[in-house]
């Protein structure tokens, strides 16, 4: 029997991290969340590796001629450019094996983040052997594409070595969209659903993969959970690790650093003076960086309602990225698409003023006041009429000489 690796994964919360560690028979305990000082107690003297959340981690791949390492390292922030949101700067690139293609894995890492790990990790004193994202990891069934649902999150595993995490509640239209960007030949007839945690609403919408595209669904029900099962199948050499460069923790157990230590020591007495005579600055400055991310997170809800908010700058670029590229366009349910349509016939109703508009991908969803609701049926006609698309009235309400109304274009609601 294969035995248990220890693992640590970091929480949504900055302090808090989760583990899972054998027991007394070596069967797999989930810790946590907890601070990473108490779980590093369990862990003294023994060697441990990260899985890092999904949604931190970006995995793509390069088409790069030279086999040098380091020139593979120096060209691959420039041949990905053109894919990332951020400035590369501010980016850790990690390349993986070469596949039979000729093509190269990446992951890509924020390194904001990359710090505020291995400084954590360093603090509690651990040992720790590998970090790598667990989309890289995640079990693929001998056919088709698994789906693991546990709490917030969904992991979808395409292929060894090709996964990606979803929004739970969004997985449905995830996996489907995914589906329809897989070329033909690649897509897989089979979905093998493992359900961690008991049933959700949201759970429902994924029966709808059965019809179309024709999927088969295999359901597995009280699954052991994602981070148990990678720590029984932990491989010998884990793809993608992320400590490389300056955030290899394993840099230095054997002593090699030692010489460097009083010059390291004055360069550390430097920097706290100088951090000392500018903490004013750094006070002010946290306290206005609160107050705009508590502003972000309120814009990011009003202008997506319903949804996970895990690190809204980036999901707001993402969606923003989505909506330039014209979502659904194809299909002609992106949101320039649905406006075009339905913007004409809304400037041409008499005595109709829109209070707030809502778009998620395919439907637009309007708070409206008319005059009445002869008002309303003969809006709701030409709607359906000029876009093309069903119309739903929500809900209708008259209040004095007015109608308060709902209406949902391009869904059943």
């Amino acid at each position: 029997m294969h035995p248990l690796h220890p693992l640590l994964r970091p929480s949504d919360d900055p302090h808090l991290w989760e583990a899972v560690l054998p027991d007394g028979q070596g069967r797999p305990v989930r810790h946590g969340p907890a601070a990473l000082e108490d779980l590093a107690r369990h862990l003294t003297g023994r060697e441990c590796s990260v899985l890092v959340p999904g949604e931190r981690v970006l995995l793509t791949r390069a088409q790069l001629p030279t086999r040098n390492p380091r020139a593979i390292r120096r060209a691959l922030p420039y041949a990905l450019e053109e894919q990332l949101a951020q400035d590369v700067e501010d980016l850790h690139f990690v390349p993986g094996a070469r596949q039979a293609d000729g093509a190269l894995p990446v992951a890509v890492v924020a390194r904001a983040d990359m710090e505020a790990w291995t400084q954590a990790l360093r603090a509690a004193h651990l040992q720790v052997r590998a970090m790598v994202p667990e989309t890289a990891l995640l079990p693929a069934p001998e056919s088709g594409w698994g789906l693991w649902l546990e709490g917030e999150t969904a992991w979808l595993a395409m292929g060894e070595g090709a996964g990606m995490a979803l929004d739970r509640e969004q997985a449905a239209f995830w996996v489907r969209r995914q589906w329809q960007q897989t070329p033909e030949a690649e897509r897989p007839e089979r979905i093998t659903l493992h359900r961690i945690d008991d049933p959700r609403e949201a759970d429902q919408a994924l029966q709808g993969l059965a019809d179309p595209p024709g999927l088969e669904l295999h359901w597995q029900e009280d699954a052991p959970g994602l981070m148990e099962t990678l720590a029984a199948r932990w491989p010998a050499r884990p793809p993608l690790d992320l400590l490389t460069g300056p955030y290899d923790l394993r840099r230095g157990r054997g002593g090699g650093w030692r010489p460097w230590r009083a010059a390291a020591g004055l360069l550390l007495a430097v920097v706290l003076v100088q951090l000392a005579s500018q903490l004013w600055v750094l006070q002010a400055l946290e306290g206005e960086r609160a107050r705009l991310e508590g502003e972000i997170r309120q814009v990011y809800g009003e202008a997506f309602p319903g949804g996970r908010i895990v690190d809204p700058r980036r999901q707001m670029e993402s969606a923003l990225r989505q909506l330039e590229q014209g979502d659904g366009g194809a299909r002609g349910d992106g949101l320039a698409a649905l406006l075009g349509r339905a913007g004409p016939v809304l400037a041409g109703a008499d005595g109709l003023s829109l209070r707030s508009l809502r778009y998620q991908p395919g439907r637009l969803d309007l708070d409206l006041d008319l005059a009445d609701l002869q008002t309303l049926d003969r809006l709701k006609a030409r709607l359906e009429a000029e876009s093309d698309r069903p119309v739903v009235i929500r809900s209708a309400s008259a209040r004095e000489d007015r109608v308060e109304a709902r209406i949902l274009i391009g869904g059943a609601g």
